[in-house]
């Protein structure tokens, strides 16, 4: 079999055709290659830093450069090998460290043999919940190639709607036999590289037993910790080989094994006698002898829109996990053994026959921080920076304080959830926006989860003690330094509740480390096993799925105590949270209004305890006292701010001119860029001249009950009897309605299907979709497909093709999050 046919091709060669290599830089080793990424949020350049340093071990030397600085540090027209790793944002746009690179490939003067010389692979990241999934790594490997470059191995797309692990690991595990047949080097010397640890033997009934300190081989603790163990369930994980990526997560393990472009026969490596030191990658067999092999492991908007996907199920219900249980025989402590007659599986317990494995675990991540403390010295953390000054992601200015003028409840307290809207004060604050656009909040992380956290972590006493960051000298992480958004001279709670993100599920990197600082075997084999290839689906369920914390999964396994050192080096960066904008400057002045769902999360699904998003619930504790039900101007003397600044790629706003119709579709809070739409086209139609049309403005809009959360109610009614808006469409998904009547977004945009055509074929109307990515913005999608089929009689290739058109014509907006 081909080692690289499991990814997808467009040329269907596997074997890279050798060319005269020409322009190449002076000063090429033979095993160098060049390692580029074009990374947002850190995801891609996290994950370029770990080809980086398994580079090193694989005998391999990669010069890591971030995209933006293309001219400066690296000239790809004179590179001969190179690997690139690179991100999506916004709707389907480069990240911003890639947009001159990949202006610069788009040059229309550029040769067809530009990149003659270059040979190439790249990986990109994603979320297929979004239209454009991965088409910046799309555009630039399609852009390579049609300059002439090659592949030397095949370019592959993660997800992040299912783990971008589940691509990214086999990835890179096949990265390396492909640059050394490019490169044309020998296999590395395994020999020096093996660990060895102390066997255990297998139990009459096949369990493992721990036996001393050893690493257990055992199906894992049955410490039940409040966690819970989930029903068999089914979710979408990317297979390589087709854009549709669906496969189930009970077959990760297969996906990911079936991925890598080395034959098993070739990773398992017989042991050495003698242990090495260097950090690898291990395989523990089912008699927990160790061999090496290739492993290596690698955000969201908190609006909140409320939407049902199907008819007939509420999606606040689908998005709550079925209660789980675990029944367990109790283990007999006095020998240690943690074996169980009859179990289903969750956080901390296994099952046959991921139990009974052996396991193919990630190296352990090098330590590169140390922290000293000086209780001595007093710090004002009020006066550092937000985030060490770091560049927020996706900025457009600078980080301005705005005040809290008005707190407005828009929800009865009987609603399923509960709506917040904010009026922010931007006068004198720089801060410049236009109707339909977002702007993010910088928010910190829930102080009394941070507390808890400290305390887990033994570090309650002096969370408020100044304290050093520094890189461990002779540290054997390449390229080490203090991540550039934690100040190096702070404190623990500093760091914790506005730098990191506590909340994020934790990395498999993490968990690797957990494994050393954990005390109890079985705990121990446990976290093994959802670090491992063989545990990936596990690792998926109970972890990213179930969106645990760092806090939970120490809680769920009380023996692991690592240092807060390990801790932050692996934890990424707290990211502001982006809200769409309800109001219009032209109407509002110095006034900027922006309205969410206060996101409650329960404790269940191993979750240690219940909580409200990291956003929302900030918003909503810090106005708690102001909030009323009516809206009412604070009282004066508000010294309520938050920090807030603009974004880059605005592009979800009203035509210029007011006579182009537009087609408005948003449900729950998918409306709020709508009132400031509406606002805004009050606005211009006022400033028109008489004799100018006015195109027809469309409003689909949808909540569960009409008396409950039916936002800006008085203002629709108010804009539809003043004419600014033409039609309003509104469904109520769970109040009683007479037979047939729509439900739902989707089923008012059916029965509107005429019109809707009518208003784009004959006058160009502009169609704008905001709210959930991952149901309502595909329905709507389909819906538009179904009224295409049914009133035009097209097929699916053509109706879909249709709405590509549109899109490529910013003939259909979407304002979308996950």
């Amino acid at each position: 079999m081909c080692p690289v046919s499991c990814f997808r091709s467009t040329r269907g060669d596997c074997e890279p055709r050798r060319r005269l290599d020409k322009n190449i830089m002076p000063g090429h080793t033979q095993n160098r290659f060049l390692l580029l990424y074009g990374s947002q949020t850190g995801q891609a350049k996290a994950i370029s830093e770990e080809i980086c340093e398994r580079a090193e071990k694989e005998g391999l030397h990669a010069e890591m450069h971030c995209l933006s600085q293309t001219e400066k540090k690296f000239n790809i027209e004179k590179e001969r090998c190179v690997v690139i790793v690179t991100s999506t944002t916004g709707d389907g746009e480069p990240p911003d460290t890639a947009c001159k690179f990949v202006r610069r490939l788009k040059k229309k003067t550029l040769a067809e043999d530009h990149l003659a010389g270059l040979h190439y692979t790249l990986l990109g990241l994603g979320d297929s919940n979004y239209t454009n999934f991965c088409n910046c790594g799309k555009t630039v490997d399609r852009r390579l190639e049609d300059l002439g470059a090659l592949r030397f191995y095949n370019s592959a797309w993660a997800d992040d709607a299912v783990g971008l692990e589940v691509v990214v690991e086999p990835w890179i595990d096949g990265l390396w036999a492909a640059l050394r047949k490019f490169l044309d080097l020998p296999e590395p010397d395994d020999s020096g590289r093996a660990e060895v640890v102390q066997c255990c033997e297998n139990s009459d009934n096949n369990t493992s037993i721990p036996s001393g300190d050893t690493q257990s081989n055992i199906q894992s603790s049955l410490r039940q910790n409040g966690n819970t163990s989930p029903e068999a369930t089914e979710s979408q994980v990317p297979a390589m080989t087709d854009l549709s990526r669906e496969t189930t997560v009970t077959s990760v393990t297969d996906s990911v094994i079936a991925l890598t472009l080395n034959d098993d026969k070739n990773n398992h490596i017989q042991n050495s006698n003698t242990p090495s030191h260097t950090s690898e990658v291990l395989i523990i067999d089912q008699n927990n002898s160790l061999n090496r092999t290739d492993k290596e492991t690698s955000l969201a908007a908190q609006n909140g829109t409320e939407y049902s996907a199907q008819k007939g199920t509420d999606q606040s219900a689908q998005n709550v996990s079925i209660e789980k249980q675990t029944v367990a025989s109790t283990p007999d402590t006095t020998q240690g053994d943690c074996s169980v007659s009859t179990c289903v599986p969750s956080l901390c317990v296994s099952v046959p026959p991921l139990c009974e494995s052996g396991l193919s675990v990630p190296a352990l991540p090098p330590a590169f921080l140390t922290c000293t403390y000086m209780p001595e010295n007093t710090l004002d953390t009020t006066s550092l920076p937000m985030q060490n000054g770091c560049k927020f992601p996706s900025a457009s200015s600078d980080v301005a304080m705005v005040t809290v003028e008005d707190a407005e409840v828009l929800t009865r307290d009987d609603a399923v959830k509960k709506t917040l809207l904010l009026s922010l004060n931007t006068e004198g604050s720089g801060l410049t926006y236009e109707a339909g656009d977002a702007v993010s909040v910088v928010c910190p992380n829930d102080p009394q989860e941070v507390d808890r956290l400290l305390d887990r972590l033994d570090h309650a006493s002096d969370a408020d003690s100044t304290v050093e960051l520094s890189v461990i000298p002779g540290t054997k992480k390449k390229n080490a330094a203090i991540p550039a958004h934690i100040p190096p001279l702070c404190t623990l709670r500093h760091i914790f509740l506005t730098c990191v993100d506590i909340r994020d599920q934790p990395k498999k990197a993490l968990l690797r480390i957990f494994v050393e600082f954990t005390s109890d075997d079985c705990e121990k084999r446990r976290l093994q096993e959802l670090c491992s290839k063989q545990g990936a689906a596990d690792y998926a369920s109970f972890i990213r799925e179930s969106r645990l914390s760092l806090l939970d999964v120490l809680t769920a396994f009380p023996s692991c105590q690592p240092p807060v050192e390990r801790v932050i080096e692996q934890l990424p960066r707290l990211q502001p949270r982006p809200y769409s904008v309800c109001s219009s400057p032209q109407t509002q002045p110095n006034r900027l209004n922006i309205v969410f769902n206060i996101v409650c999360i329960p404790g269940t699904d191993g979750r240690s305890a219940p909580r409200k998003g990291v956003c929302t619930g900030w918003l909503d504790t810090i106005t708690m006292a102001t909030q009323t039900n009516d809206s009412c101007q604070n009282k004066e003397g508000n010294d309520l701010k938050v920090p807030i600044f603009t974004r880059t790629n605005q592009l979800f706003r009203c035509p210029e001119d007011v006579s182009v119709p537009i087609i408005l579709i948003g449900p729950g809070t998918g409306v709020a860029p709508f009132i400031g739409f509406l606002q805004h086209r009050a606005w211009q139609r006022s400033q028109s001249e008489a004799d100018v049309p006015y195109g027809q403005t469309c409003l689909f809009y949808g909540c569960r009950h009409q008396d409950r959360d039916y936002l800006f109610r008085k203002e629709l009614q108010e804009f539809q009897e003043s004419g600014v808006l033409s039609h309003l469409f509104v469904s109520f998904s769970r109040d009683g309605q007479p037979e047939g009547s729509p439900r739902y977004v989707q089923d008012q945009l059916l029965q509107q299907g005429e019109l809707t055509l009518d208003l784009i074929e004959k006058q160009d109307a502009v169609v704008y979709v905001c709210g959930d990515a991952r149901n309502m913005a595909k329905d709507i999608t389909n819906a538009f497909i179904q009224i295409l089929k049914e009133h035009r009689g097209m097929s699916d290739t053509d109706a879909s093709g249709y709405l590509m058109k549109m899109r490529l014509h910013k003939k259909y907006l979407e304002d979308v999050w996950t």
